[in-house]
């Protein structure tokens, strides 16, 4: 039989068996819509008349629906298939693989110490290069601009946080106007070596600061 789809026109030829003799909720596969559908009954043969009857051509269905398996919501071209169970947990997998990855990463100095000393020899962990490291930087509490003799000079304490000695060679000036970055200029500063947890003090006289300048941030280049 055909059933023609009350909505979008759609044309499907259809088994009865799939229907039943009580009729079933379909649902049009081009555009969702939903209807109840009866068996048609069949028509009554036209009574001969003196001209022979023309054959009337059956209209091609778009799409013909084979019967769906007993206790199914609706006939279908196809069954849906199930997601394989393998392929969330392959997703599961992956995601906390990346994830150890990233923690190892981010706390590699604490694993590495929490590591046995042959297993680091096996791994080739140079204990000593990742342990010895300086790492200095400005103190902006204990820094401060004055304009002496019209003339700037920037003072302030360079810090060794690190667990090795360390020595600066360049010293970077950023000139802001308010919020506004207006210059910056690379000026040498060497000193050191600092010992870790060491402070040394530095005094630096500027000239020509860009113009409109109210503030000079002072970091380790």
């Amino acid at each position: 039989m055909h059933v023609s789809c009350l909505s979008c026109g759609a044309r499907y030829a259809v088994d009865p068996t799939a229907i039943g003799p009580s009729g079933r909720t379909v649902q049009c596969a081009r555009c969702n819509h939903r209807w109840f559908q009866r068996i048609e009954p069949p028509v009554p043969p036209a009574e001969p008349s003196g001209a022979p009857a023309e054959p009337v051509a059956s209209p091609v269905p778009d799409i013909v629906i084979r019967p769906s398996v007993p206790g199914a919501g609706l006939p279908a071209l196809s069954p849906q298939r199930r997601k394989s169970p393998w392929r969330t947990w392959l997703a599961v997998g992956a995601g906390l693989v990346v994830l150890l990855v990233g923690a190892a990463y981010v706390y590699r100095a604490s694993i590495q110490g929490w590591l046995p000393p042959e297993w680091r020899t096996a791994l080739k962990i140079d204990t000593q290069r990742a342990a010895g490291r300086a790492h200095l930087y400005i103190d902006l509490a204990a820094s401060r601009i004055d304009f002496v003799d019209g003339r700037y000079v920037v003072t302030g304490e360079v810090t060794n946080g690190g667990s090795a000695a360390g020595s600066t060679q360049t010293l970077k000036l950023t000139f802001r106007a308010g919020e506004q970055v207006v210059g910056q200029r690379i000026v040498p500063l060497v000193e050191g070596p600092i010992p870790p947890g060491g402070r040394t003090r530095f005094s630096l006289p500027l000239d020509d600061p860009p113009a409109g300048t109210t503030n000079i941030v002072p970091t380790i280049d």
